[in-house]
């Protein structure tokens, strides 16, 4: 069951207010009049220098507009100021190329509404938290909400005691956040691989991402998805064929970032290859399954010949471009992630008080 999320912690009485009024105008809409501020401040028993305060504030920042002699109102362009807070390693080169999709995709979405959109880096240095500019931008209100795609739970907890805050993560790092359905990922890469021959499916997951068995070693929803579809395919489940299971945790590792994903793929594959004899692989990350293919290429095994390969990946990446023909993709829609992510944010912006939501984004064979 749903449950109320606590509400925002605000480090003056300003931005408390700023806040409250931001929400009020994008309840009532561009264009707008807002209370007279006398009504307002009878109305949340504030000080008229207090009120004032607040509301030249979201003047600078664009959400309202005080006429002479007329009254405050809602900008006709009110636009939200969105930032997108990311870990350095996930935008370039050598990075998945998924972070660079998704701001391409949040960057459109964000001038198709008439929104601000800023990037920031989410690790800060000297002992903070945050970055440096991101707090800035946080504790002076030039951001009124963040999507975050970082694997440092400390930051998203840091933001979501100010701003509304949506995160795309596997892990219950926020109870706003979105995740990739990765059960949905195995349902499919089990079946198209079972309909090639394969009788022993290996299952790649990479380590450090949130996904793997609680700290009682019970199983968790991927794990549960593999064994159901193996039996639908009338397959054995044997739990050797889950690379590395033992080393999975359901929490995200904070130096994850650090962790190699492609030499993980490479030891899978080899695994894979020498002790279970597998003839099909379900991978649940692109970089992992690059991994794979550089330790098939050593060996001379042929990916979609001598192993059939299902992996994870993003629509419109290039990271498997030369082995397309030979994969069985099973693809997520960056835009998709970004509306779901925007969606989720305007409900937040609208509601702090709102019911908490995990929306599962479920990738597609590709055509």
């Amino acid at each position: 069951m749903a449950t109320k999320s606590k509400p925002l912690v605000y480090t003056t009485k300003t931005q408390a207010l700023s806040a409250h009024l931001a929400v009020m105008a994008r309840k009532l809409g561009p264009g707008a009049r807002l209370p007279t501020m006398q009504q307002l401040s009878e109305e949340l028993g504030i000080s008229v220098m207090t009120l004032n305060r607040a509301l030249s504030e979201l003047e600078a920042q664009g959400i309202l507009v005080r006429r002479q002699g007329s009254g405050t109102y809602v900008t006709e362009k009110f636009a939200s100021s969105i930032g997108v807070v990311c870990d350095r390693e996930l935008i370039g080169a050598p990075a998945s190329p998924f972070g660079d999709l998704l701001l391409q995709q949040a960057q459109t979405r964000a001038n198709e509404l008439g929104e601000r959109f800023s990037l920031y880096l989410a690790e800060g240095s000297a002992g903070n938290i945050v970055h440096e500019d991101l707090a800035e931008a946080v504790n002076t209100r030039k951001i009124t909400g963040a999507l975050c795609v970082t694997r440092h739970p400390k930051v998203i907890d840091w933001l979501d005691k100010r701003i509304p805050v949506v995160a795309l993560s596997h892990r219950d790092v926020s109870p706003y956040r979105v995740r990739i359905d990765h059960t949905q990922t195995i349902a499919l890469g089990v079946e198209a691989l079972a309909k090639k021959g394969c009788k022993n499916i290996a299952l790649l997951i990479p380590a450090g991402y949130g996904i793997g068995p609680t700290s009682a070693g019970k199983s968790f929803a991927e794990l549960e998805a593999y064994k159901t579809a193996l039996s639908a395919a009338k397959l054995k489940y044997d739990e050797n064929l889950v690379f590395n299971l033992s080393a999975l945790s359901a929490h995200v590792e904070e130096d994850a970032e650090t962790q190699d994903v492609r030499l993980q793929g490479r030891a899978g594959a080899a695994a894979a290859l020498d002790t279970l004899k597998a003839d099909g692989i379900v991978s649940l990350d692109d970089e992992l399954t690059l991994g794979a293919l550089a330790e098939f290429n050593k060996r001379g095994v042929r990916a979609g010949h001598d192993v059939h390969v299902a992996t994870h990946s993003n629509k419109g990446s290039h990271l498997l471009y030369a082995f397309e023909e030979s994969l069985i993709l099973i693809e997520v829609d960056p835009a998709e992630v970004a509306a779901a992510m925007f969606s989720l944010l305007e409900t937040r912006l609208a509601d702090k008080n709102a019911e908490e939501k995990v929306i599962a984004i479920a990738p597609k064979l590709a055509a």
